[in-house]
This record gives C-alpha cells, structure tokens and sequence, in this order.
C-alpha cells in the first residue's frame, strides 16, 4: 500500500480517534469538504412549494464534467421514484439542494435534462449546466480527463459521500441534509458492479451504517491516484443485489451486519453523457 492508499485507509480508524482533533481528523474534515463539493441531495416532493417534512424521500446527486458536458448523475430508481409520484400527482416534483439555506432548486421539465438512463446500471444521466442554477452556490463539477474511465481493482481504498435520509432534518419550512463519508475497502469486482463486503475491513464502516444506508443511492465514489488527486471510480446503487440482478455472483454471510455496499462502476459513463451498452465490458 502506498502513501496515497495509507492516506485513504485512515478513514477506517473514524472512531477511533481521541476527542481532541489529531492530524488524521483534520485531514478526514479536508477530505469531506472537497467531496462536498461534487455532490448533494436530489430529492423528490409532492410538490413545489410543499413543506420539507413532506418529502417523498431523497438520494444523492453527483456532479460531473466529462469535457464535453456538464452532467449531474444519480441512481435510476431515484428518478424512477420521480415518474411513480408524478404519473399519480403532475405537481410532484424532482430537486436538487446545492448547499445550505435557500439552495434547492426544482427541475422544471426533468425529461428535457434526461440524457441517458440503464435500469441494469441504476444509473441516470441529466445535462445540468451551471448557467441554468438560479441561486449562489459553491459547487462544483468533477472533471473526468482520463477515458476511458479507469476500473478500480480489488483490495483497493475507496471513499464515498451521501446524504442519509434518516439524518434529514425538517423544521416548518428548514431543511438540513446531513452528510457522512463512507471508507470502503473494495472486496471485489464484477462486470458491473463494486462490493464491499463484511468482510473484517469493512465490519466497523457497515455496522455503524447499516440502518443510514437509506439516501445515499447515486453517491459518487473516488480513489486517490499515485498524485493524491481524487479519481472517480463509480456510484452507490444498493446496500443488496436482487438475486435476479444481471452477472450476480455475489452472497454474503448469514451473520453479516449487513450484505455489502454494492457501487456501479463509473466506467460505463462516457464523455457525452450517454452510458455505454454493458457488453463491451470484460
């Protein structure tokens, strides 16, 4: 492991560390500011002006520049949540928050956002450029130079951040998102999936969440390269595969605090947006 992997293998020892802050807490708080920048809430209500305890439910949104467009991604069954409710009630509504205050925004028309959708991947793509946010935000799009996107290895560090719904908090008409970074150590690979398994690495990480796992569908998930720079790896889709899910060749032990945090790899995403066809995969 190099020093770039050790720097990313602390985040395991989260609760371990003394209450008074240690290089290793600061380090932890940097790194979730940068991935705060990249990400956010998408969420769905019943309507534009209905109050936050309303809220149908909510994921996590990732914000990505390929070099060509500027895209916002986040799991298929997020937005096949949206269509349900807006099928039943017209007035329902998909949003995103970009940060804290009054920073939510409704997509006025998301089928004219839609670029590409795979219900196998659980992935959806959105155009989302920053000249048609109407409020100030401080967010960012992570830019993706390298295609196409490099596959992440077994036994490698990763490091994802949601949005928890179960950490929501509604007041009258106040709203807050609370986030957590999630360390994973990768189990193993498939033709479309990451696993993180408990698997003794991941014990701590996957007890502590197994009842927040709820919100983070669609979280964007990064590696550190030989530089320390963030490299994009892939997107939570599911704490469980459904035993039908395609190439499944996971199972998980009887008495595992939970099955594994199941990721789709970002390499499926190309530089226009659109999600490439699962067979030209290995």
């Amino acid at each position: 492991m190099d020093g770039r992997q050790e720097q990313l293998a602390i985040l395991f020892q989260i609760k371990k560390v003394a209450s008074t802050k240690t290089a290793k807490e600061i380090w932890i708080e940097q790194l979730d500011r940068e991935l705060f920048r990249y990400c956010g809430p998408v969420f769905v209500a019943p309507a534009l002006k209905s109050y936050p305890e309303q809220m149908i439910g909510n994921g996590t949104y990732a914000l990505i520049d390929t070099g060509e467009k500027r895209l916002l991604v986040t799991c298929c069954h997020v937005w096949d949540e949206y269509e349900k409710h807006h099928d039943a009630n017209s007035e329902t509504v998909l949003a995103v928050s970009l940060g804290d205050g009054d920073s939510n925004i409704a997509f006025k028309n998301p089928k004219s956002h839609l670029v590409s959708i795979d219900r196998d991947l659980d992935l959806v793509v959105l155009e989302f450029e920053p000249k048609e946010i109407p409020v100030s935000h401080n967010k960012s799009w992570f830019r993706v130079s390298d295609w196409p996107i490099p596959r992440i290895e077994k036994g490698s560090h990763i490091v994802t951040l949601g949005f928890p719904g179960d950490w929501r908090r509604t007041a009258g008409v106040e709203c807050v998102f609370r986030r957590v970074a999630i360390p994973l150590s990768v189990t193993d690979v498939s033709k479309y999936s990451i696993a993180a398994f408990s698997d003794g690495k991941n014990d701590q990480v996957l007890n502590d969440m197994k009842d927040s796992l709820g919100g983070i569908s669609g979280s964007p998930a990064y590696r550190l390269n030989e530089k320390s720079e963030l490299c994009l790896v892939g997107f939570a889709k599911s704490g469980s595969e459904k035993t039908d899910a395609p190439n499944r060749k996971y199972q998980s032990s009887p008495d595992s605090p939970l099955p594994a945090v199941f990721l789709t790899h970002a390499s499926f995403l190309q530089p226009d947006g659109l999600l490439s066809p699962v067979g030209v995969h290995p």
